[in-house]
């Protein structure tokens, strides 16, 4: 059957949600053939009407007499309109974050320090694209008093396309680093990508949250509403910052100091936590709350995670990588003494350093020389092993004789087998494409 968009936006209301896997459908949810690049999930129609989907919105003109059948030129463009009315429908807070590096933890910390007094919806996992972002702005219900969505970019355009459809009320920019720019074609133009946000902040008279610190962002704080935060700014000023191996400080409000302890590897993620202390406060979070909730969070999913086992202590942060963050992991990981772990309840005391780094993706023209300038960054801390995954590192095979590297995860396993590491601090961190998390086993 054919129906307008309020009628499919009045059956979506009465559903129990969106679908667009029909592996994963539910009964009463609706299912929306979605064509990607490896599979069209107009193929899938059947599979989801037989796993409970009530209606499957699909382009297939053959199923135009079936009822449960809704049939659209554009099933995408459908999800986008769904996601934009739905919107509409709420007037509470929507918190916007993009940036280099950090999306995710920032948004992680920012919801479950909000969630100690609101409720909250926030993107699941790295669900931030032209796809997950709608999916998440169609989970709203009247419960939910306050949004954090976490919005990706690939290409100029892509960040005020998702800010027209969530229509953030608030923003934040973690940083801006060189991460895509072979996507980009430049420095310059991911600062463009980038600032869309405030852009659209700016025409809808809306607030960004900037880091004074950064020179990049402040710069753009004069034409927006803003509340800063930093280092020394009198809501987020902190002292005695630590990463040996998790990040700590004193955050210092009003004349109090709160000592808080981070499952949070790297003293980088401070700029992160900063954000949201500042976002907190400004949505009235007490500072005890905000101090429990900074301190409960645990990293997963290969971000900033520390593992202990009874052969290594790995440092896993394999889940994306750039110049910028991989550098920073690199200089962290380096200025961790061996012996911090003498005195702490662990089952191994790491005698000797490793770095498993896999390659970084979409650097373009840039890869060659981000690539090298890795290597020559890992040679001057001359660890005991360094193993390097993937083309762009393996070309320089020759020129670093002292390194070893491998064409892909594949070997690196075999490599591992074959060279098993006991008693090592491990660096894990590399592009997702390497799947790196599948070296954990050997570890």
């Amino acid at each position: 059957m054919k129906l307008s968009l309020e009628e499919i936006y009045n059956i979506f209301i009465s559903s129990t949600g969106i679908s667009i896997d029909s592996r994963s459908t539910k009964n009463g949810q609706i299912f929306i053939a979605i064509k990607g690049e490896n599979n069209d999930g107009n193929a899938y129609v059947e599979d989801a009407l037989n796993n409970g989907a009530k209606y499957c919105i699909t382009n297939r003109n053959e199923l135009l007499d079936d009822s449960r059948c809704i049939i659209v030129a554009d099933t995408y463009q459908t999800l986008v309109d769904l996601a934009k009315i739905h919107r509409d429908h709420f007037s509470i807070p929507v918190i916007a974050i993009t940036g280099s590096n950090g999306k995710t933890t920032s948004k992680e910390l920012i919801a479950k320090v909000l969630s100690t007094q609101y409720n909250v919806l926030y993107t699941e996992g790295n669900l931030n694209n032209e796809l997950g972002l709608p999916l998440t702005i169609l989970k709203l219900n009247t419960t939910h008093e306050i949004a954090v969505v976490e919005m990706g970019a690939a290409k100029l355009g892509d960040i005020n396309f998702l800010c027209e459809i969530a229509k953030p009320t608030h923003g934040l920019i973690t940083t801006i680093g060189r991460a895509h720019i072979g996507r980009f074609g430049s420095f310059e133009n991911i600062i463009k990508a980038k600032t869309e946000l405030f852009d659209f902040l700016k025409k809808h008279n809306g607030l960004a949250f900037i880091n004074e610190d950064d020179p990049i962002l402040t710069p753009f704080a004069h034409s927006i509403n803003t509340i800063f935060y930093g280092r020394n700014n009198p809501n987020t000023q902190v002292s005695n910052v630590s990463a040996l191996p998790f990040l700590s400080f004193e955050w210092n409000y009003n004349d109090k100091n709160y000592r808080i302890e981070t499952h949070l590897f790297g003293d980088y993620n401070l700029v992160h936590t900063l954000a949201a202390i500042s976002i907190g406060l400004y949505f009235n979070i007490s500072s005890e709350n905000i101090v429990k909730a900074i301190t409960e969070y645990i990293p997963t999913n290969s971000r900033s995670q520390i593992i202990y086992n009874d052969k290594n202590i790995i440092i896993m942060d394999a889940y994306n990588a750039n110049p910028t963050s991989m550098e920073a992991a690199l200089i962290n990981f380096f200025s961790i003494p061996l012996d911090f772990f003498d005195n702490k309840n662990t089952t191994i005391k790491p005698k000797k350093r490793a770095t498993i780094l896999g390659e970084m993706m979409e650097l373009g023209e840039y890869a060659h020389d981000e690539h090298k300038n890795i290597l020559n960054l890992i040679k001057s801390y001359n660890p005991d092993i360094a193993i390097f995954v993937g083309e762009n590192f393996y070309q320089f095979k020759e020129n670093f004789p002292q390194f070893q590297f491998v064409p892909n995860t594949k070997e690196l396993i075999n490599f591992i087998v074959n060279n098993p590491l006991n008693e090592y601090l491990v660096l894990v961190k590399g592009s997702r494409a390497n799947a790196l998390e599948k070296i954990l086993p050997y570890l």
